[in-house]
């Protein structure tokens, strides 16, 4: 399935369900980081910007810092904690079943107009 394809609400909410899952220190550490990036993309004015305060203070450092770790083993984790999302992401891209409700118009009952809401259940 292309991912361009999925509606970008329910990447997102693969994306953050698939972080709950890592393990507790893996996840804390991973949040902590894309916290501080995205405290870093707000500051930013241009992109530019942001990556220059990426090369000024880069998150991965501070979080050595906050959890009292080296900078090589806060990468390990980033790396490992990355693979795993990415692996989970494709597998439950897999397991979607996308069904094309474009052209779809259910019957109206009477004629005031109606209202209708089309679920995702897992």
């Amino acid at each position: 399935m292309d991912i361009n394809l999925i509606n970008p609400i329910l990447v997102e909410f693969l994306y953050r369900s698939t972080i709950e899952s890592l393990s507790p220190s893996m996840r804390e550490i991973y949040q902590f980081i894309e916290c501080e990036e995205d405290e870093l993309e707000r500051m930013a004015v241009s992109e530019s910007h942001f990556i220059k305060l990426m090369n000024e203070k880069p998150p991965i450092r501070k979080a050595a810092e906050h959890f009292s770790l080296k900078v090589p083993h806060i990468k390990a984790v980033i790396n490992q904690a990355q693979g795993e999302i990415d692996r989970a992401m494709i597998e439950r891209y897999k397991q979607i079943k996308w069904i094309d409700m474009t052209d779809y118009k259910p019957a109206a009952k009477n004629k005031t107009k109606s209202n209708w809401s089309f679920v995702f259940v897992n």
